[in-house]
C-alpha cells in the first residue's frame, strides 16, 4: 500500500503528476480538481511556470484490480479529500476511476451538493448522470457533512492565453473529427457557458460530448 509521495515534480499536465522519489518515478493520477490546486500551490512558491523540479507531498490512493493488473495511484493534495474519494467509493457503481474523473469541483461543494440533494449539479459531473446522482444521495446523504464545512481550495485564475491555447487545441481536435470550424465554436461555447469554471482540455471536452447527447 502507497499512502503518501514526497518528492519531486517531473512532469504535471491536466490528469497526472509524475513525482521523482529517491530515483524512482511514480506516476500518480490527479482528479480536475487536485491538478488545477497543485498547479496553482506550486506556480505561487516560485515566480517559474515551470513546476518542474518543484517539491511536491501527496496523499495517495493504492488500486489494483484483476481485471486492471497495472497498479494505480490517484493522489490528493490534502488527506480529507482523499478520505471524501474513499466515501465515494462505498456507493454502489463508482470505482476508483469514476470517483476521480467526476472530482472536477472542490470536495466542500460536492459534499454540500449531497448534503442539499442537489441531484442536479450531481448529475453534471464527469461520469455521474442522474441515475448515479440519486444513488450517490441515498448512499452519503448526511455521511458528507464534515467535507462541506472544508475551505475551498485556492486556485488561480488561468491567464486568457493559456485558456486561448486550450481552447484552440480543442476546437483542433474537433475540426480532425470532421466538424466544421464554425460548428466547433459553437460547441465550444455552448459548453463554456454551461461550465465555466472548466480549464482544461479533457474536461472541456466531456462536457461538449454530454452537452451534445440527445436528451
Amino acid at each position: 500500500m502507497i499512502a503518501y509521495l514526497r518528492g519531486v515534480v517531473r512532469h504535471l499536465d491536466e490528469v497526472s503528476v509524475v513525482v521523482d522519489v529517491a530515483g524512482v518515478g511514480y506516476e500518480v493520477i490527479l482528479p480536475s480538481i487536485e491538478a488545477k490546486a497543485l498547479r496553482t500551490r506550486l506556480h505561487r512558491e516560485s515566480e517559474a511556470m515551470d513546476v518542474e523540479g518543484r517539491d511536491v507531498a501527496l496523499w495517495t490512493y493504492y488500486h489494483v484490480a484483476e481485471r486492471q493488473p497495472r497498479p494505480l495511484l490517484i493522489g490528493f493534495h490534502e488527506r480529507q479529500n482523499r478520505e471524501f474519494f474513499e466515501l465515494l467509493l462505498s456507493v454502489a457503481e463508482i470505482g476508483p476511476t469514476l470517483a476521480a474523473r467526476s472530482m472536477t469541483i472542490p470536495v466542500c461543494d460536492y459534499a454540500g451538493a449531497i448534503e442539499r440533494r442537489d441531484v442536479r449539479t450531481l448529475g453534471t459531473l464527469p461520469g455521474i448522470g442522474k441515475r448515479k446522482a440519486e444513488q450517490i444521495v441515498a448512499s452519503l446523504k448526511g455521511k458528507a457533512l464534515s467535507f462541506a464545512l472544508l475551505p475551498p481550495p485556492e486556485i488561480d485564475e488561468i491567464p486568457e492565453a493559456a485558456v486561448e491555447d486550450y481552447m484552440a487545441d480543442v476546437e483542433a481536435v474537433l475540426e480532425g473529427l470532421g466538424y466544421k470550424r464554425v460548428e466547433a465554436v459553437r460547441m465550444i461555447e455552448a459548453a463554456r457557458r454551461r461550465r465555466p469554471e472548466i480549464a482544461d482540455v479533457q474536461s472541456l471536452l466531456e462536457e461538449i460530448w454530454s452537452g451534445e447527447r440527445p436528451g
